[in-house]
């Protein structure tokens, strides 16, 4: 992820409730911009893909679900043939690494309102049959969605212990891999998958900081019984800190410069200076 990239998209609050319905064309493209059709919108300069499902879906050979584990089983774009990991798909499988954030909203009537059903992490992908618009079995992209409201992380798994003994080097190139979303055999294993990765940026961030706030830059304010360094991963572009991301989206806070990032009435100035001073060494 290039520092252009990052430091053209900021830090934003979504506007949206929890299963309230909203009106696609005027409450969310004429704010953030992106494709106005289709099932897949990806506004430039803003850090969301936004992802339409529902009514009319399955007559053109979309096959979206929710699973009783949670997840969300989304089909990819492409009405003809096999489908493509291009255009709307890449950019879902890629949203980790880009810095977005994936909203989904459901519609359950023809040119009716949506409803937000929340802010999803792509935990995997996986080729599945299907059948196209003109009635053709083709190779369909289907996502493994999981809530991102699953991976909240507690105050005391956020301070991860770095007791290892693998080099800072080392550590980065794992988190960057884990930045990636791969393809997955199953839900189960995107959910496994989502964790594991997770947990391997926040390692890399906490050893990235040499035991001081990324942003006040003080030593942490207490060391833990293993006698590491107490600090916080925080994720930039979310409202809450969870499942996997970028290491250049997660900063490694103490306890107040967190609480500060998330509810101080300078937060979005905070995390556009995070975003931007995390970018320029995060190339």
């Amino acid at each position: 992820m290039s520092n252009c990239v990052l430091r053209s998209i900021l830090y934003m609050l979504w506007p949206f409730e929890l299963h309230r319905a909203y009106h696609r064309r005027n409450d969310i493209h004429a704010r953030f911009g992106g494709q106005q059709q289709g099932g897949i919108s990806t506004p430039a300069n803003v850090p969301g893909i936004f992802i339409f499902t529902g009514q009319g879906g399955s007559d053109v050979g979309y096959q979206d679900d929710f699973l009783p584990d949670g997840t969300f089983h989304y089909t990819g774009q492409g009405q003809v043939g096999d489908m493509l990991m291009s255009r709307g798909n890449l950019a879902i499988r890629d949203h980790v690494q880009n810095g977005k954030d994936i909203l989904l909203f459901h519609q359950t009537k023809k040119g009716g309102l949506v409803r937000f059903e929340g802010i999803f992490v792509c935990g995997g992908w996986e080729f599945k049959d299907q059948i196209d618009i003109t009635g053709q079995k083709r190779k369909a992209i289907v996502f493994v969605l999981v809530p991102q409201k699953d991976f909240l992380v507690e105050m005391e798994d956020q301070a991860v212990e770095v007791v290892s003994k693998i080099s800072l080097t080392d550590l980065r190139e794992r988190a960057l891999q884990a930045a990636s979303t791969p393809q997955v055999s199953s839900a189960r294993a995107a959910l496994e998958d989502v964790r594991v990765r997770s947990k391997v940026v926040r390692e890399y961030v906490l050893a990235r900081s040499g035991g001081r706030c990324e942003s006040c830059e003080k030593e942490a304010p207490f060391f833990t019984a293993l006698g590491q360094p107490y600090l916080e991963a925080h994720h930039i572009h979310k409202l809450s800190d969870g499942g996997p991301d970028h290491p250049a989206s997660v900063a490694a806070l103490c306890p107040n410069c967190h609480r500060r990032a998330h509810w101080g009435a300078d937060s979005t100035e905070l995390n556009n200076f995070l975003l931007d001073k995390i970018s320029k060494f995060e190339v």
